[in-house]
């Protein structure tokens, strides 16, 4: 239990009241009437509501002295964080030539009366890049030697009615069409146009061919998926354009050459009625570059603001125009000192001065005011004048290179709010963000700071127990939850930590917490892994392997049937199906289910049971018939599952499709 906070004086008013009422036959005898309607007792109540005052003043004491501590250990309220997301470009036509659109290029959601702007800014360079094509090919997955590759001539499209065949006379899953480019187009709008020959794409659906766009990723990846924006061939049926959005890329060798792929590979739907009869052909092929995609952070970016000058005195302060300040970069965002005459100086932030010796170049910066702060000076008992940091030289400029500012949860934003061009750029027409923005928090609250506190105290900045782990994991943008697995004492499954080794499993933040989440929302990208691990790797213990890893997840489906009293009106069936689906999706969930709705646990197992009481706490179920539970791996056909379904240590359970009957 937490230890006991005494109270200073634990009177209150009606205390006091009766205390000095008891005290008035000793002091005045003659004062017999003690009534409310009596001077002399509305007296001694005003004094008592004075006294009451003055008493819960001083029980606060306990609390300023806490903060106090709080501030001699170093805790300081955390400063907010910026939401970030992808911004895509748009090119007002294709262009010869690259186009750079510059780190810190502005874009921000529409105005209103009532919301201002929501401004963010690009994290890093985007070059838009024309595409070079170097060669066609069509591969047929029945084969698996030299002879499965044929290779086309794309010189001779469009001479003589020529065409090509994208796949073999017989289409197949897996059969693929390929395309390899000199350039990297990573995260490019490209524009493939096609001229298609209308008989070719007998026999499929227009609005869901039975086709996937990959690009070439190499490493354990291989092949990722390109979003598709949009496909105005109809299924290689017509001549258009198809829009795509291409993820990472990375150079691969195939058929003897180095180069970019991307490539068009028929799924398993090409064998399941939904599928190309022969081969579609193509009369013609272009692709462009229409645009790119970046990431943004919301708020501004500030280059080389004055400060002020430097006096000469040791504890000098100044402040940032622009707060709060976000995290800075230590080769980049600095104070520049120039002094009278001489060359400009770079000094260092530092989070305290106790390590600072007389001649370092250290400084502090609050994120929350951008308050800047020199180090101080001391007087020792024999005279002289300790000093915690250089003092810059009297009328010396004082510059900052550069800092970020903004954050917050008002960053949030959802898909398709950025749509303004702050910054003029040539040659981009408009500007969206295709995915929420997430990650964005408010300056931490005084309150929150004291109850975080002890796990502070615990945790600080370094990882040793598998709690430090999960806690520093939770602490980077994007991260939902972590589970840390360390070796057990007993010998374990083969693909559990051998000792020495540490895996961290990474739940990634998504915008969709409910209903059916597909397995593209719950990918780990590459950048939050890779942040992760470097933000662990620095607060680890020396000689620990560690690894960042995605959870195991597990789609479960329902199939229930459930029984209403006799003589239920005809659509409270609708209502109670409904409420039971609810009641599925939001319990088995990574993010809102389980026992406690805080997401599912991680390596807890499923029971049939759970679903049995779930369905039954649903208003107007008079008893729960049958439950089934069906298992995949978020793609492939779903299997029958046990009365209990047993996770791994790293598993994790999602809603897939839940079909629920009511008779």
């Amino acid at each position: 239990m937490p230890l006991p906070t005494p109270s200073l004086d634990d009177r209150h008013f009606q205390d006091i009241v009766d205390q000095v009422k008891s005290m008035i036959p000793r002091y005045c005898p003659e004062w017999t009437d003690h009534n409310v309607s009596d001077p002399g007792v509305t007296l001694i109540e005003l004094f008592a509501w004075m006294t009451d005052m003055l008493l819960y003043r001083v029980n606060q004491v306990p609390d300023k002295n806490y903060i106090k501590f709080l501030e001699l250990i170093g805790i300081q309220l955390e400063s907010p964080r910026a939401a970030r997301g992808p911004v895509t470009f748009y090119l007002s036509a294709a262009q010869p030539a690259e186009i750079k659109i510059n780190a810190g290029a502005e874009v921000a959601t529409v105005r209103t009366e009532t919301n201002p702007a929501t401004v963010f800014s690009t994290e890093e360079d985007l070059v838009i890049r024309p595409p070079v094509l170097t060669g066609a090919y069509t591969r047929n997955a029945s084969h698996s030697d030299a002879a499965a590759w044929t290779t086309h001539d794309l010189r001779q499209l469009g001479i003589a009615k020529n065409r090509i065949a994208l796949f073999p006379a017989k289409p197949g899953p897996g059969d693929a069409f390929y395309l390899s480019f000199s350039t990297d187009h990573t995260r490019h709008v490209l524009a493939v146009a096609l001229n298609c020959d209308s008989a070719g794409g007998a026999g499929v659906d227009p609005n869901n061919p039975p086709t996937e766009w990959e690009v070439w990723q190499g490493g354990l990846t291989r092949w990722a998926k390109c979003e598709v924006e949009y496909d105005g061939t109809g299924g290689f049926n017509r001549a258009g354009e198809i829009i795509l959005h291409a993820p990472q890329m990375a150079q691969g060798e195939f058929q003897g050459k180095r180069a970019y792929w991307l490539r068009c590979q028929l799924t398993d739907a090409q064998a399941a009625g939904n599928g190309y009869v022969v081969s579609p052909s193509i009369f013609s092929l272009k692709v462009e570059s229409r645009g790119g995609t970046v990431g943004a952070f919301h708020g501004s970016t500030i280059h080389n603001e004055l400060l002020g000058t430097a006096d000469g005195t040791p504890g000098q302060s100044f402040t940032l125009l622009h707060a709060p300040v976000l995290a800075r970069n230590a080769e980049t965002d600095h104070l520049v000192v120039e002094p009278p005459g001489g060359q400009p100086e770079h000094w260092h932030e530092v989070t305290d001065f106790g390590d600072s010796a007389a001649d370092d170049k250290n400084y502090t910066l609050d994120s929350l005011d951008g308050t800047i702060t020199l180090g101080p000076s001391l007087l020792q008992p024999d005279g002289s004048v300790y000093r915690f940091g250089a003092v810059p030289a009297k009328s010396s400029a004082l510059t900052f290179s550069r800092y970020q500012h903004g954050g917050g949860v008002e960053g949030n934003v959802p898909q398709g709010m950025l749509t303004v061009l702050k910054t003029s750029i040539p040659y981009v027409s408009s500007v969206i963000n295709r995915a929420p923005a997430i990650g964005g928090r408010d300056a931490q609250s005084l309150d929150d700071a004291m109850l975080r506190a002890p796990h502070m105290l615990r945790t600080r900045s370094r990882a040793v127990t598998a709690d430090d782990y999960e806690y520093l994991a939770t602490q980077i943008n994007g991260v939902a939850r972590a589970r840390c697995l360390a070796p057990g004492s007993q010998p374990g499954d083969p693909s559990d930590p051998r000792p020495g080794q540490v895996f961290v499993i990474v739940l990634p933040q998504s915008e969709a917490t409910s209903g059916r989440i597909s397995q593209d929302q719950m990918t780990l990208s590459a950048e939050l892994r890779g942040s992760v691990l470097s933000y662990l790797d620095d607060r680890r213990l020396l000689g620990t392997a560690l690894e960042v890893r995605a959870p195991q997840y597990t789609w479960v489906s329902v199939r229930a049937k459930l029984r209403l009293p006799e003589r239920s009106d005809a659509g409270l069936a609708a209502d109670v199906r409904e409420q039971a689906q609810a009641a599925l999706y939001r319990y088995l969930n990574p993010y809102t289910g389980g026992p406690r709705g805080d997401g599912w646990p991680f390596g807890r197992d499923l029971h049939q049971s759970e679903i049995f009481s779930l369905l039954q706490a649903t208003p107007h179920v008079e008893f729960v018939e049958d439950v089934q539970m069906f298992v995949s791996d978020g793609g492939g056909a779903a299997k029958p599952a046990s009365a209990r379904l047993i996770l791994p240590r790293h598993g994790i359970i999602c809603s897939d499709t839940h079909e629920v009957t009511v008779s």
